[in-house]
């Protein structure tokens, strides 16, 4: 098929897209050489041009080129938030690479599965990660960017838009995550249907705050560096909701990512008529968006913005929209996945493949020439779950396992998954990985993995076991267990021995009959500290009313305490205004008690 020339308008200077700029580095070369003394990203106090930017990822790609020349090898990028990993992505990419995110708070055991699996060549690490970096490397190389790079000429451009652009690993039913494949051009028809349903503009400052390792850095990281926008960066891991707030604000971002758990938490931090004046787009993806969730936020955003409800995966990024501007009207209380996007037909079908007609539920599926490459060293499964198109040998079908069913105007409505996988917190998880984890463990017999919605609507993981012999694990025993080996958005809330899982006439598992936990209760109650002063007293009413959970002792880790780690922020946002004393966040991960705050507060007035 073959390819148009794209162009695009960027300060009334037109940019000519030409088939070499089909790579991801060679569209931003073209931009770094038009726009060289615009500001390119900016964290902190540290700012670089799009010239700085080019020159550094030069100096990287040319050294990985000098030290292995071999176009597609896999690198790994484990390192702080900030301009390191922007200049660490670009580099590879020049260098004719293809890079694979970690997750600097990623079980070690899970970053190095990720490592090996995808048979990286080498690490690049920065000096605060050296040490870990060096033992999940093993025997691979490992470069620390924090030393330095001399200068180097990059002659020439590596690689076509065929080749291997990244890989990105999400959560696989065989107890390890999988890792999906994309080529610079899936990459960069992404970021031309996104920006163009957008209308990105020069003047557009996009924000960047969460981990590279979700596959959704892509869009405000490449949106921006691909159209000459600016790119803000937060560690929002090591701030709160009320200096993000701020920090929003000051950056004057226009553009912003939210996925709707973080959005509702956000929204409780905010005060009654603060209004952000520079967004004027909100993207909100990755679950499912409640029509109160946009009624709320919208009281913060002024009339001329748009909240745009995306229905992206990492096999296919952004294939679907739903805009809604200051008068729409939201009929039901799911907000629709809305309408189709540019060159990505989405039909609904049934168990043999045939199309449903309208009203009728049944699997989303993705027709397109610009879904992923399949999954890394998997072709059984890549074969599963990717089929040739019958109607154009050019396209190909992602088979997303989502439900959903057409309106009569075109309009999919999103309503759950047909397998394990669920969404939560923005991130895609198969409840098996879990399920897999914990029968590894000696002392389980059978285990269920379920999401359910607690009292307050809020949906948690809930892992039932059967224990195997006479020995009862601890719940806390089995948390620990999981900690070692799944991420933080993974780990289950609540942990609920059974005599039996409930059945039916086959032996499968009813998980609708399985019973809900006690919500409101917290393991080794006998083992918790009561407050023994007025101080004390407070802060517990605050954590057990916002992480809605009871009882919480003085001693007791307030990580572990709440469900969503998230409803933490909104705690410390709370504990800051009502005592005058800024948190250090930083302290109270390694001493995550309410005696340790308390104590810290009392020093710090």
């Amino acid at each position: 098929m073959k390819r148009s020339l794209k162009r695009k308008r960027i300060n009334s200077e037109r940019v000519i897209f030409t088939r070499e700029d089909q790579t991801v580095h060679g569209r931003f070369k073209r931009i770094a050489g038009l726009f060289p003394e615009r500001e390119a990203l900016r964290f902190k106090d540290t700012s670089l041009t799009y010239a700085e930017l080019d020159q550094a990822s030069d100096n990287l790609a040319g050294y990985l080129s000098e030290y292995d020349s071999t176009i597609n090898n896999r690198i790994g990028i484990y390192l702080q938030p900030g301009p390191n990993q922007i200049i660490a992505i670009l580099g590879i990419l020049k260098a004719g690479k293809c890079y694979v995110p970690l997750d600097i708070y990623f079980p070690s055991e899970r970053n190095q599965y990720m490592f090996e699996d995808a048979e990286c060549k080498m690490l690049i690490t920065d000096l605060q990660n050296f040490s870990q970096g060096k033992m999940l490397a093993g025997s691979m190389p490992v470069l620390n960017i924090d030393k330095g790079i001399e200068e180097k000429t990059l002659t020439g451009e590596n690689g076509i838009d065929q080749d291997y652009c990244q890989i990105i690993y999400t959560s696989g039913s065989t107890g390890h995550p999988k890792g999906v494949v994309h080529s610079h051009k899936t990459i960069v028809h992404f970021i031309d249907r996104f920006s163009e349903d957008i209308e990105v503009n020069p003047t557009d400052r996009l924000a960047f705050y969460f981990s590279l390792s979700f596959s959704a850095h892509t869009m405000p990281i490449l949106t921006a560096i691909l159209n000459g926008c600016s790119l803000s960066l937060f560690d929002l891991k090591k701030e709160n909701f009320t200096a993000f707030a701020k920090w929003l604000e000051q950056e004057k971002v226009s553009i912003t990512l939210m996925i709707p758990s973080i959005l509702r938490q956000f929204n409780a931090t905010l005060k009654k008529g603060q209004i952000f004046g520079k967004l004027r787009i909100l993207l909100v993806g990755g679950e499912t968006l409640y029509r109160s969730d946009v009624e709320k936020i919208r009281q913060h955003l002024r009339k001329q913005a748009m909240v745009l409800n995306l229905y992206a995966s990492t096999e296919a990024y952004y294939s679907r929209a739903y805009k809604i501007n200051h008068n729409t009207v939201i009929k039901s209380n799911i907000v629709p996945i809305g309408y189709e996007v540019r060159d990505m037909e989405m039909i609904i079908q049934d168990e043999e493949g045939k199309r449903q007609n309208p009203n009728n539920t049944g699997e989303i599926a993705i027709k397109s020439a610009y879904v992923a490459l399949g999954y890394w060293n998997k072709p059984e499964q890549t074969a599963q779950d990717f089929h040739s198109d019958p109607e154009d040998p050019d396209r190909r079908i992602f088979k997303t396992k989502d439900m959903g069913y057409k309106q009569s105007d075109g309009c999919i409505i999103h309503v759950g998954r047909s397998d394990s996988m669920v969404k939560l917190r923005g991130y895609r998880i198969d409840l098996g990985e879990i399920e897999n984890v914990l029968l590894m463990d000696k002392l389980i017999k059978e285990v269920a993995v379920v999401v359910k919605e607690n009292p307050f609507g809020t949906k948690q993981i809930v892992a039932y076991y059967v224990r195997k012999g006479n020995k009862p694990p601890d719940p806390e025993y089995l948390r620990l267990a999981v900690i070692r080996m799944l991420p933080n958005y993974m780990i289950p809330s609540f942990f609920v021995e059974m005599e039996a899982l409930p059945k039916n006439d086959i032996g499968k598992t009813i998980r609708r009959d399985l019973p809900d936990p006690e919500w409101n209760k917290t393991t080794n109650k006998e083992k918790l500290i009561s407050p023994r002063t007025a101080m004390e007293e407070e802060l517990r009413e605050i954590f057990e009313r916002i992480l809605e959970t009871e009882p919480i002792g003085i001693t007791s880790n307030i990580m572990d305490a709440g469900a969503d780690s998230l409803r933490l922020f909104v705690a410390f946002d709370e504990i800051e205004k009502r005592f005058g004393t800024k948190l250090n966040i930083d302290l109270i991960v390694d001493n995550p008690s309410i005696e340790f705050i308390a104590r810290h507060i009392e020093n710090n007035n």
